[in-house]
């Protein structure tokens, strides 16, 4: 995963959570830039929300590296839609808590524990050990495989078809591996630092396709003429909330995560902002 955008202003920002379609998901310390916004929450929690210890009275403050993340957070403000958006405003209503504050912080800083204060951050991460180090993760509250998102002029449809395309890579990627590995393109791959960068480097046409976690790559298409999913590779990725190491925080999120998927509003969350769910992309073998 990438690096994501810093600033040095404070913008408050509200938006309300409308009611979302239904469909299925296979299973269910240094100084930040911040970008401040109240998304409304409102209701009350259940008895796990008298038991979160959030960093302000109230609020369930999240970090985010990338805003806008097409997707899991848009609109305008960029902060006012999207599946991690919803997901934030859900887990706050169902804590008990009235509000949500985001604040965006750097990727490279999320995965070494740095949250600049935030209760938890969402900000597609799939964990690793070697992120488990520095956070704590969460229960998972969706499946990321690998997948190849590509601009909407090429196709291909097994790994060799894969392997004769232009790559794009991310140097801070956890997919990075796996194109060298099991994709091993004909031609070496763009590198860049970021996804932003990877992203730019699609649109120019100088590289025809990225791997990125499933979800990602469904909300960059969902309803952008320029980009599809060409397919999804097997693998057992998920993206889940990162918390502080040690954090009191971990088993009450990791249920009102569980009651989210139980009741279906992480099914509507899919359903609105990222089109399709896993099982409807195809599925692409490729060597190991």
């Amino acid at each position: 995963m990438p690096r994501g955008a810093s600033s040095d202003s404070v913008r408050p920002i509200s938006a309300r959570f409308s009611s979302w379609s239904r469909t299925s998901v296979r299973r269910a310390g240094a100084a930040a830039s911040v970008v401040a916004v109240m998304l409304t929450a409102s209701g009350c929690g259940g008895a796990a929300g008298s038991a979160f210890q959030p960093a302000h009275p109230g609020v369930l403050t999240v970090a985010t590296a990338f805003l806008p993340a097409r997707g899991f957070w848009q609109g305008r403000p960029p902060t006012s839609g999207g599946f991690e958006a919803g997901l934030a405003a859900a887990l706050a209503k169902h804590l008990g808590l009235h509000r949500v504050q985001v604040m965006q912080v750097p990727f490279a800083e999320i995965v070494r524990g740095k949250l600049g204060g935030a209760d938890l951050a969402l900000s597609q991460l799939t964990p690793t050990k070697e992120r488990g180090k520095w956070v704590d993760f969460s229960a998972p509250y969706l499946d990321a495989p690998p997948a190849v998102l590509a601009r909407s002029d090429v196709q291909a449809s097994d790994v060799k078809g894969l392997r004769g395309l232009s790559w794009v890579e991310s140097r801070l990627s956890t997919l990075t591996p796996i194109v060298r590995q099991r994709i091993r393109p004909s031609r070496p791959p763009v590198v860049v630092d970021d996804r932003s960068e990877a992203l730019a480097v699609l649109r120019s046409g100088r590289a025809d396709a990225l791997m990125l976690d499933l979800p990602v790559a469904l909300g960059l298409a969902h309803g952008n003429s320029r980009f599809h999913v060409l397919g999804q590779l097997d693998g057992e990725e998920d993206l889940a909330a990162a918390l502080p190491n040690g954090s009191p925080n971990r088993e009450i999120v990791d249920s009102a995560i569980r009651a989210l998927q139980a009741d279906g509003t992480i099914d509507d969350l899919v359903s609105r902002w990222l089109g399709k769910n896993v099982q409807g992309v195809p599925l692409i073998l490729t060597a190991q």
